[in-house]
């Protein structure tokens, strides 16, 4: 999902085989192809409406934009038949809600030779069939360097934050209402319970947006947020001033990507959606995306976005349970364990 400097916005599977000159939709003799995207994603200013003219110079095919507010929407939308009649394609999905929405999402008619070989090896393993990646941001806590002037006074493993030095020192979000928040608390799976850790963070944000406003305030010395809060740090000259922790566990990263959507049975596949595809999938189109969302681009070959040569790398990802089941108890009991209940 979009990552704004200082702003946040939050069964079966069947083959379908390329048809060119099939059913393609068309709006007054137009061709076109109907892409479903979270709000900043899609709105004025954002990647997709940036693109939507050199699309069509080169495809000969519109670009039509629908827009949700979050993953709780997007899921609500694809899982009415009403309400996602023609939308080709799903954009700007990570992988938990990949899994909400398996059961819509087919694997695409583009040739695996035409972009598995470029994914960056270290995000291969996590590959799905019908999940196409796009760009991926590891998280950590970030902090002001003024406060933490002993290299020894940092949390370097998951364990730590919930010794009585991290007490009110660091501002979370809410994992029912954030997507950061919800990787923050499955890395903390096996370490200890929301209700336990509880006593020790300052804040529960209701999102990244209201949580990075008060560390910028000063209302706590860190924060969890983005590796790529520190390229926008270094793009005001301010890196000096701000670091991440290294965790010995590694760190969570969250993968996005796309997926095209199972159409009525019969229904021939719309060839814009291909072309959408490969679109999207050339380097000069990835490097824009990278650059718009503030992420690392998922494929080899793609320059960064600036300022990130000035991000610490990535050394380590943190495994991680990303499954349904897991989502699934960590949101249903979240509240409960908040109150002195366990899961």
């Amino acid at each position: 999902m979009k990552r704004y400097p200082i702003l946040r916005v939050l069964a079966g599977v069947s083959l379908l085989l390329p048809v060119f000159g099939g059913c393609t939709r068309k709006v007054d003799g137009v061709p076109r192809v109907r892409v479903l995207a979270y709000s900043s994603l899609g709105a004025s200013g954002g990647y997709l409406s940036g693109v939507a003219e050199e699309f069509q110079a080169s495809s000969g095919c519109v670009l039509e934009i629908e827009t949700t507010l979050g993953a709780a929407e997007m899921i609500s939308t694809l899982h009415d038949p009403k309400r996602s009649e023609g939308i080709d394609l799903v954009m700007g999905i990570d992988e938990v809600l990949f899994e909400r929405l398996s059961d819509r999402i087919v694997p695409p008619s583009l040739p695996d030779s035409e972009w598995k070989p470029r994914v960056l090896p270290v995000l291969t393993p996590r590959l799905k069939p019908g999940f196409i990646p796009l760009d991926f941001g590891a998280l950590s806590l970030i902090y002001r360097k003024s406060e933490f002037k002993d290299p020894g006074s940092l949390p370097h493993s998951r364990k730590d934050l919930f010794l009585p030095r991290m007490k009110g020192r660091f501002i979370l979000q809410d994992p029912r209402a954030s997507s950061p928040g919800m990787m923050f608390f499955l890395f903390l799976a096996g370490e200890g319970s929301p209700g336990k850790l509880r006593k020790q963070w300052l804040t529960l944000a209701p999102s990244w947006d209201a949580s990075y406003k008060m560390f910028l305030a000063g209302d706590a010395p860190m924060v969890w947020s983005y590796l790529s809060s520190l390229a926008y740090h270094a793009s005001k000259n301010q890196l000096q001033e701000y670091g991440a922790v290294e965790f010995e566990e590694g760190l969570p990263v969250q993968l996005e990507g796309m997926g095209v959507l199972k159409q009525d049975s019969g229904k021939a596949l719309n060839p814009c959606t291909e072309k959408w595809l490969r679109f999207s999938l050339d380097p000069r189109s990835l490097e824009r995306l990278a650059a718009k969302q503030w992420m690392k681009s998922a494929y080899s070959g793609v320059k960064d976005p600036p300022f990130f040569d000035q991000v610490p790398a990535l050394k380590k990802i943190a495994p991680m349970d990303l499954s349904v089941s897991a989502v699934d108890r960590l949101l249903s009991g979240f509240g409960r364990d908040l109150q002195g209940e366990s899961f």
